[in-house]
């Protein structure tokens, strides 16, 4: 039966649960009759499961902030042509939607204080309005379903997508009522509470507005301005709890690498929202092994967006003479501080390891550190246990700065609590809007930034790239500035200024050697074994997998890249992702995504 075959596909519900007592009891089949939802505790289990849900991240590759990445990813294909409404994957996770709002149809059977009640529906919505402003993001339009869809709701499952403003709409009264309703408790900063409801209410808000300011495809630009003014309302509110402020525990060298390497972020007071690790009940993750010279490499455009320092004063690393030759252990003087607490600096010996680790210029040369725990048991696959934020206070200061300064209003007082209060971690001196000068190569990355704020708000994006790197906030802040072209742009690793003998770990004595081919190579044979040797031909005469920017020397890339004809951002259609064909024959009302 047709139906059953589209419930079958859309809506077909898996519950998750660390409570096996819980899936025996309560199976899907019969959570909306009366055996279900009749307690507040029914509810706590109920929602526990949505905790699944929550995303955490820890690298950024497939972006400008990596240089080579050893995985295939789906923007990358996308550049090369391989996405199609015939090949694409998505459009089938729908059962997330169903279960929460199984709930929500089903709470009104719950007796109990209604203060709790409502905490409950309120996360039920605030997951709700995640799961489809991801969507959104995704298809621009989606059917907006508010009941779990039966199969006798033929009318449902048949019908067309919602316009983007009636979903927005929807997913924002979502979060209002979140916002309204979820406890403020805070003991146990892994249990969603009322600051994170804002946080997600501002975060969202930042993305709409960008977007329809900047998407004039779409034809939105004018009700843009509606959604900074709720970001920054949403962040006024967790700033004016007084609950939060920057963690600077460790002191500039350290403070900022801490928050990403530690073992129990429950009492950092940047934190609002994080995924709790831990050893000794086996819950852990792999990114200890897999960011660190594994997936990829970050790259020489986000190494460029660390300033220098001189004299005390902090300038653009494109402003210093000659910075384009440096070599992978120069760029390291005389940085912001975060630089060396994100990429691997020359000398770093990896837990577990008694000598300087050697980057693997086959990604690019600039290893990541950050995120990478601190003891050598936690560097193989699935054995990292440290805590992984989902919302710092660090975030919501950056919205409100960011959101302020489109609408033309950021003060020197705004920016002094914000984003000058995060830079004051790692001691680096604060923006001063009085003495700004506009940043050249800024201005070229982002040609659509205008007004009367522009100088401080393309400072703005340069500060949010460095402060959330590799917590996968560049691709969506790319696509909702309307700047996927950067994307286009083969990424680049470190800089080799000859064929020869190079030092990587910052002693002074040659450890890697880069030559042309095996026969170019001027080593003695008896003295090979101390380095590391990479090649840019094969023995053949084939080209490697990588390559140098000038051919004798230059900038390591992936030559695959760099010999490729098919890599390029087609704008406005790659913004958007079609709907997978297969779904026309289920829904005939289904229409394709926008340009697609």
């Amino acid at each position: 039966m047709k139906v059953n075959k589209y419930i079958y596909l859309l809506f077909g519900l898996l519950l998750t649960s660390c409570n096996d007592s819980f899936l025996e009891r309560y199976p899907d089949t019969e959570l909306s009759d009366k055996t279900y939802f009749k307690t507040e505790k029914d509810l706590e289990l109920y929602t526990n499961t949505f905790y699944n849900d929550l995303p955490y991240y820890y690298l950024d590759y497939a972006t400008d902030n990596a240089s080579i990445y050893s995985e295939p990813t789906e923007i990358v294909n996308m550049m090369h042509g391989g996405i199609t409404p015939s090949s694409v994957e998505g459009w089938d996770n729908w059962g997330k939607l169903r279960k929460y709002n199984v709930l929500l149809e089903n709470v009104h059977k719950t007796i109990g204080n209604s203060d709790n009640i409502n905490n409950y529906i309120g996360i039920a919505r605030l997951m709700r309005a995640q799961w489809y402003y991801d969507m959104v993001k995704r298809y621009n339009e989606v059917p907006w379903y508010s009941t779990s869809i039966k199969d006798t709701d033929v009318d449902l499952l048949y019908k067309k997508k919602d316009s983007r403003e009636l979903v927005v709409d929807s997913v924002f009264a979502d979060l209002e009522y979140a916002a309204k309703n979820i406890s403020t408790e805070m003991k146990n900063r892994t249990v969603i509470n009322k600051w994170y409801a804002y946080g997600l209410l501002a975060r969202i808000a930042l993305h709409e507005a960008s977007f329809r300011k900047y998407h004039d495809e779409l034809k939105l630009e004018t009700s843009a301005a509606a959604y900074y003014e709720k970001a920054i309302k949403a962040c006024e509110k967790i700033m004016e709890s007084q609950l939060f402020s920057i963690d600077k525990t460790g002191g500039p060298d350290q403070a900022y690498e801490n928050l990403f390497a530690n073992n129990n972020l429950s009492t950092s007071p940047e934190i609002i929202l994080f995924k709790d690790f831990d050893d000794k009940q086996n819950i852990k993750h792999d990114a200890s092994r897999r960011v660190f010279s594994y997936v990829s490499s970050l790259s020489r455009s986000l190494m460029e967006n660390y300033e220098y320092i001189e004299n005390g004063k902090a300038i653009p690393f494109t402003s210093v003479p000659n910075y384009d030759k440096m070599s992978m252990t120069e760029t390291f003087k005389n940085r912001d501080p975060r630089y060396k607490q994100t990429f691997m600096y020359p000398g770093y010996i990896r837990p577990g390891e008694n000598k300087p680790f050697v980057p693997n210029l086959y990604l690019g040369g600039y290893p990541q550190t950050k995120f990478v725990a601190k003891t050598a048991d936690q560097m193989d696959w699935i054995r990292s246990y440290n805590d992984i934020p989902i919302l710092r206070y660090a975030e919501v200061l950056f919205i409100y700065a960011e959101a302020k300064a489109e609408l033309g209003l950021l003060t020197q007082v705004d920016l002094d609590a914000t984003v000058n209060l995060v830079r004051e971690r790692v001691g680096m001196p604060a923006i001063l809007l009085t003495s700004l000068e506009l940043n050249k190569n800024l201005e070229k990355q982002y040609p659509n930034v205008t007004g009367s704020q522009k100088n401080i708000l393309l400072e703005i994006r340069r500060e949010r790239r460095i402060e959330f790197a590799c917590e996968y906030f560049r691709y969506d802040d790319l696509m909702r500035w309307k700047a996927g072209k950067l994307l286009e742009e083969i990424q680049q690793g470190v800089y080799i200024d000859k064929f020869g003998l190079h030092d990587f770990t910052g002693d002074g004595i040659a450890d890697i050697g880069i030559f042309e081919s095996e026969a170019t190579n001027t080593v003695p044979e008896n003295e090979r074994s101390k380095y590391v040797f990479y090649y840019m031909k094969e023995k053949s005469g084939s080209q490697t997998a990588i390559c140098l920017s000038e051919k004798d020397h230059g900038y390591i890339m992936a030559s695959t890249e760099v010999n490729s004809a098919t890599r390029k951002f087609e704008e406005p259609k790659y913004y958007y992702f079609p709907i997978p064909k297969t779904q026309f024959t289920i829904n005939e009302n289904l229409t394709q995504t926008i340009f697609w």
